[in-house]
């Protein structure tokens, strides 16, 4: 069953959010700081999602020092997490309140919310022993699923705004190499 659950969340984080054709709207530019914060967006967005899916695999792959090592990992994540949400809160002014940030924030906070759960059960782990640490094991990667299915979201919202290129903020992720590798990784 954890094998399942982590299979498909790995799947799940490198394979959904297709691309589809961007917005037949004219062309928006927006400004070198709203650029630049798109692009930190898409990179802490890509480091977090990575971080993740090593957690993922640190599961499936087992040992001794699993405990430790996901503990380690986790950490990782957890730092991860905090540079995407400090970087969304920096939105500059002229994204302001425009339905892509708006998202953009949502599925962030979203995201920090099932890392926060992912914590809880890889703390639960630590303590765990025998039989209960199969069931922590097994919450751990339904965590790692929630978490990795999370962070899907927050790719397809930074596609949705790649797509709205009618808008300063789409216009920005748009033009962010960043931003471009992040959402070619999701459309493969």
């Amino acid at each position: 069953m954890k094998s399942t659950i982590l299979i498909l969340a790995t799947a799940g984080l490198l394979a959904a959010c297709s691309s589809t054709a961007p917005d037949s709207s004219p062309a928006a530019t927006g400004s070198g700081e709203l650029s630049a914060w798109a692009g930190q967006v898409c990179q802490d967005t890509a480091a977090l999602r990575t971080s993740i899916t090593d957690i993922a695999g640190a599961v499936t792959s087992g040992g001794a020092d699993l405990q430790t090592r996901l503990a380690q990992q986790f950490v990782h994540i957890q730092e991860s997490a905090q540079a995407l949400l400090a970087t969304v809160a920096a939105v500059p002014a002229e994204a302001g309140d425009s339905p892509d940030a708006l998202a953009i924030k949502q599925s962030s906070t979203e995201l920090n919310s099932s890392v926060a759960e992912l914590g809880s059960s890889v703390a639960a782990l630590q303590d765990a022993s025998g039989i209960g640490l199969a069931s922590a094991l097994i919450g751990v990667g339904s965590a790692a699923g929630a978490a990795g299915q999370a962070a899907v979201d927050a790719v397809a919202d930074i596609n949705t705004a790649v797509r709205n290129r009618g808008a300063a903020i789409g216009a920005a992720f748009a033009d962010s190499p960043a931003c471009a590798d992040l959402t070619a990784e999701q459309s493969q």
